[in-house]
């Protein structure tokens, strides 16, 4: 299903903050929203703004509920649209006001002033046996299986990917990543698009791709930066912005 996605001058986009015990800044940042520190009228969210939130599972749920409730506060007042990634996913039961684009329906191409803007958490177009995990991992009936599990377990599958999300490095830098990309999004050099913009691989690069503007956006769980949509000489532009927690 395709959607008409209106970037706006003054949208945020944040991608990968990962929010959990280990990354909290991303309750700081819904914070400073709620208290106009940060204003904007729309919030892109790029995917994977959890470490875990799958929306079949109750535990995942009560261990992120202050956030949800906050981003829930919020879209009342914000546009708010949400890309899923593969840790934050089968989130339309939890987030009620907020359009929310699963991996199948994504990418999904948005307009700012008169410029196509392909935007996606980023793990589409991806090795077959990626593609078959990741249809597993959202399968409601395998998620409710995994929850009555965990339960029974005394969470002990929630605990051990907790256990296994802090070992990895949000920071980490991917070799040959143009070429990478460059072989991956092949399939764009055809179609009429100004931008390509991506979360998921935490880069924080950009460079020109089959005739189109590529980026791959920041990781907020690794330095804090998300991005504003601004306008310059009619093309958008993203302005990198360094949060900190006062």
């Amino acid at each position: 299903m395709s959607h008409k996605i209106i970037l706006q001058e003054g949208a945020i986009l944040i991608a990968d903050a990962h929010y959990s015990d280990e990354y909290p800044q991303f309750y700081s940042f819904l914070q400073a929203l709620e208290s106009g520190k940060i204003k904007t009228s729309q919030l892109i969210l790029m995917g994977d703004m959890f470490e875990l939130l799958f929306g079949v599972i109750k535990q995942t749920r009560r261990d992120n509920a202050a956030a949800i409730k906050l981003i829930n506060k919020l879209s009342q007042t914000i546009e708010i649209i949400y890309f899923e990634g593969n840790h934050d996913f089968c989130l339309h039961n939890i987030f009620s006001d907020i359009l929310i684009f699963p991996l199948q329906e994504q990418p999904q191409t948005a307009r700012f002033n008169g410029q196509d803007i392909q935007l996606s958490h980023g793990d589409t177009k991806t090795p077959l046996g990626y593609q078959v995990y990741t249809k597993l991992i959202r399968n409601k009936m395998i998620l409710s299986l995994v929850g009555i599990i965990d339960a029974l377990c005394f969470h002990c599958i929630i605990k051990w990917l907790k256990r296994r999300g802090v070992q990895k490095n949000p920071c980490y830098k991917i070799d040959l990543f143009k070429e990478i990309i460059h072989k991956r999004l092949a399939y764009l050099k055809d179609e009429p698009l100004d931008i390509v913009i991506e979360g998921h691989f935490h880069q924080n690069l950009s460079f020109e791709l089959y005739g189109f503007d590529y980026t791959n956006l920041a990781s907020f769980a690794c330095n804090h930066i998300y991005f504003i949509v601004q306008s310059k000489k009619g093309r958008l532009s993203l302005e990198e912005v360094s949060f900190s927690v006062d």
